[in-house]
């Protein structure tokens, strides 16, 4: 795999910002595209941390899968009322800027997008509210009920990312709400069964069921080491996908 860290300029975001990606090595001299894995980092992380504290580049490697890990910064990955345009930078600009850099795929089922943490709870919303541009959507042990997000804020202001709105249930970031508009796209979630949002994810199971949109939750093992539950949880996701989608995955696309 090639490990590339990129600087780019955001017209989106209006700012230069990074991105790492993992690039399957090519073979031959037929030009080959990629199925890619956005992937997306919790509060307080960096994107690189799926570089440093997971495996994720051994597991992309064997199903010749590219995996691109861009910046969230703060922003809980929305547009933010007092701030930047980071949902859409995330969802529109960069999988654009991506495929037009790199040999990447650019069919809707080969492009997928997971997240942990806050991370998780865009990736979602992404599935969501941009089932346009991504077929499959995951998140890992990731808060759902938006209240509970915006109460937990801790050095931030929800103002400054959701806006003045006394109610944040019924908004375009309340999950079920873009839930029951949402066209289909499959999604994976995966909780611990002692985590605080265990529940959270079981009941929003039940209302994608509920929808007819396809979930798939996996209850994950108890770990003490947040990372090695990680690692475990994106190892397993990234088998499922490789199951689930076995028509393009590990296919490269001419």
């Amino acid at each position: 795999m090639h490990w590339l860290h990129i600087h780019y300029h955001s017209e989106t975001l209006g700012m230069p910002v990074q991105m790492e990606v993992l690039l399957p090595e090519p073979s031959g001299e037929t030009i080959q595209k990629y199925p890619t894995l956005y992937l997306l980092h919790d509060i307080g992380d960096s994107n690189t941390a799926w570089l440093r504290k997971t495996n994720i580049e051994s597991y992309a490697e064997e199903l010749s899968l590219a995996i691109v890990m861009p910046v969230g910064h703060q922003s809980y990955y929305t547009d933010m009322f007092y701030g930047k345009a980071y949902f859409t930078h995330v969802t529109e600009e960069l999988p654009a800027i991506c495929e037009r850099m790199f040999p990447l795929s650019t069919v809707r089922e080969n492009r997928f997008i997971a997240g942990n943490g806050i991370g998780g709870y865009g990736a979602l919303k992404a599935g969501l509210s941009a089932s346009h541009n991504f077929s499959i959507s995951a998140s890992f042990s990731s808060p759902i009920d938006i209240n509970g997000i915006a109460d937990r804020m801790d050095k931030v202001n929800p103002v400054d990312i959701f806006g003045r709105s006394p109610d944040l249930i019924g908004s375009n970031h309340d999950l079920y709400a873009i839930a029951d508009v949402a066209t289909q796209t499959h999604f994976y979630l995966a909780c611990e069964l002692e985590s605080e949002f265990f529940q959270e994810n079981l009941l929003f199971t039940e209302h994608l069921k509920g929808l007819g949109l396809p979930p798939t939750m996996i209850k994950t093992e108890v770990m003490e080491n947040r990372w090695k539950r990680l690692d475990l949880s994106v190892e397993k996701f990234v088998k499922w996908l490789s199951d689930t989608c076995n028509s393009t995955i590990g296919r490269k696309e001419e």
